[in-house]
């Protein structure tokens, strides 16, 4: 951290701050110094690089099990193609699959992107004051600021992200996924 922004941090701490905003740093202060001791042990990796080793080797494996899976639909579909219609040729049943079940692959639409084109570390950053804000996290100072900057800023917010994502934060608030089975998903998603 520069020491500009460190001023300006121990200014907010020692001299603005109010009585539940100080309760909350202390919560971070004491959050951080245990992740500190918890992470010292792993010989100084980096959790987050280390959470996207994990993202990067689930989501492989999620691939290939879904080559797996459309591999298998597709031969059960061409089956059930040659079983109703024994006369079709090869031809006719490639063409019949093919229209069912066309090749996604190819002009598949990316679930991590959204319309919105903002850049990935901005959706993950309105990510974390969404899902800190619902869960009842974010400190008064910085909800005051968002409602003051972009008074319906949820609505545009929760536009922006991309479906996957809003399904990811979805399941977060619902407690369907834990913070850090969610960050994991929604870093990985957005490709960081």
């Amino acid at each position: 951290m520069a020491v500009p922004e460190l001023s300006e941090v121990l200014d907010y701490i020692l001299n603005r701050s109010s009585q539940a905003e100080f309760e909350v740093i202390v919560k971070a202060c004491e959050r951080r110094r245990a992740d500190l001791g918890r992470f010292a042990g792993l010989g100084g990796i980096n959790p987050g690089a280390l959470a996207g080793r994990m993202a990067e080797s689930l989501n492989q494996g999620v691939a290939d099990s879904m080559d797996r899976i459309r591999d298998t639909v597709r031969q059960f579909v061409e089956d059930l193609i040659r079983e109703n219609a024994p006369e079709a040729t090869d031809r006719d049943v490639a063409a019949l699959v093919d229209h069912y079940l066309p090749d996604r692959s190819a002009g598949e639409e990316d679930q991590g992107t959204p319309d919105s084109g903002l850049p990935p570390e901005a959706l993950a950053k309105m990510a974390e004051e969404f899902v800190d804000y619902s869960l009842g996290r974010m400190v008064p100072s910085a909800q005051k600021e968002l409602w003051d900057s972009l008074p319906s800023w949820q609505e545009r917010y929760w536009e922006s992200f991309p479906p996957a994502l809003r399904a990811f934060i979805k399941a977060r608030l619902e407690g369907r996924m834990g913070d850090d089975e969610f960050w994991t998903a929604a870093l990985s998603l957005l490709g960081l």
